[in-house]
Parts: structure tokens; C-alpha cells; sequence
């Protein structure tokens, strides 16, 4: 089975801002535990960090929204 996933700017800091994991990492997350895994990860990690100083960036929190299409 193929899978596209479909993410926004905010579902994708747990790999380019936070660099938490690679982007197979977040494939495989999405795929694998599904998009609301992805998300609630995305949120864990922000959580350590509540002031933007440890990866700085615009706001502490930002919408997060993942699809996974299978095919």
C-alpha cells in the first residue's frame, strides 16, 4: 500500500524546527500511529520548551493539521 501525506507548516516542525526526528520519522509516525499521533508528538515536544527559546521561532504553538491517504 502507498500513502501520501498531507501536512501543514505546523505538523512538520517535529522534524525541520525541532529536528526531533527525520522525515521518515514523521512518515512513518503519520502512517503508522496516524495523523493525530503526529500532531499530539508535535505538541509534546513544543511543550518542553513553552518560551521559543530553545528553538526559536514566531510563536510557542502553531495549527497543526495532518492528512494520510492510503492508495
Amino acid at each position: 500500500m502507498r500513502h501520501a501525506i498531507l501536512l501543514t507548516d505546523g505538523a512538520t516542525r517535529l522534524a525541520d524546527v525541532f529536528a526531533a526526528t527525520d522525515w521518515a520519522g514523521v512518515a512513518r509516525l503519520a502512517v503508522e500511529a496516524g495523523p493525530g499521533a503526529l500532531v499530539e508528538r508535535t505538541r509534546e515536544v513544543e511543550r518542553t520548551d513553552p518560551r521559543a527559546v530553545r528553538w526559536p521561532r514566531g510563536k510557542p504553538h502553531d495549527d497543526a493539521t495532518a492528512a494520510v491517504c492510503a492508495f
